[in-house]
């Protein structure tokens, strides 16, 4: 016979199975609902999922580290196990290499506070592992996800804002087909520090040429803050 718990996170009801993931990390038989939790991970309802993580690293702690079910999620072929189980992990131990590939797919997940997670994931990681950085320059400029290219940019002006890798990757961004590309890399090179001259030439050229209004906007707001209101376009 299975644990009640367990029966209750394949409710039919979304609600009902966020409430049994939350309860099992206060069961004292929660040892034994790693593998449904960790199922869990992987549920159609994103919240479910954020709870089901949430009590797998709680469970984790308590016993030192992830289990099996928790490690088998993050190479599991379902996506969106694999993103929630990088979530867990970062919350047992400080996010690296072995959750960052999740937390790429992450960048591309419909749920928009997923995607945030993962990108402010991948920052930290980027902290520590500079090898994170040249992937996220790299995935601005030829992934074929348009919101991996969208994230990756905010991930690339967090992490080196003073670097000239950065301004040129999010120079080169701003050419982007997609306009949510564009405006997220013209978002970023506002708070690039020390921008070479072709930042501002690029900034203007956008203020001029660009299709969409909004990213002439956020060009004449990024002269403004780089160079001050005096100098920027009028």
């Amino acid at each position: 016979m299975s644990h009640p718990l367990a029966e209750r996170m394949r409710s039919a009801q979304a609600e009902e199975r966020r409430a049994a993931c939350a309860e099992a990390a206060e069961d004292p038989a929660g040892a034994l609902l790693t593998d449904p939790l960790a199922e869990a991970l992987g549920d159609a309802d994103p919240g479910v999922a954020r709870v089901a993580a949430r009590s797998l690293a709680r469970l984790a702690r308590q016993t030192g580290g992830p289990d099996a079910a928790l490690r088998d999620a993050l190479r599991s072929d379902d996506p969106g196990r694999r993103i929630f189980a990088a979530f867990a992990f970062a919350e047992i131990e400080p996010p690296g290499p072995r959750i960052v590939p999740a937390l790429v797919g992450g960048l591309a997940h419909a749920e928009g506070s997923a995607r945030w997670h993962a990108a402010r994931l991948l920052v930290d990681a980027g902290r520590v592992h500079p090898e994170v950085f040249g992937m996220l320059l790299g995935l601005v400029g030829s992934d074929e996800r348009v919101s991996v290219r969208r994230m990756a940019a905010f991930c690339v002006r967090e992490l080196a804002p003073d670097l000239p890798e950065a301004a040129r990757t999010l120079v080169a961004a701003t050419h982007d087909p997609d306009v949510h590309v564009r405006r997220a890399a013209l978002t970023g090179l506002s708070s690039l520090m020390d921008p070479p001259d072709e930042v501002r030439r690029r900034l203007a050229a956008v203020h001029e040429t660009d299709p969409d209004e909004t990213a002439r906007r956020l060009a004449q707001r990024a002269l403004d803050l780089l160079d001050g209101p005096a100098q920027s376009m009028r």
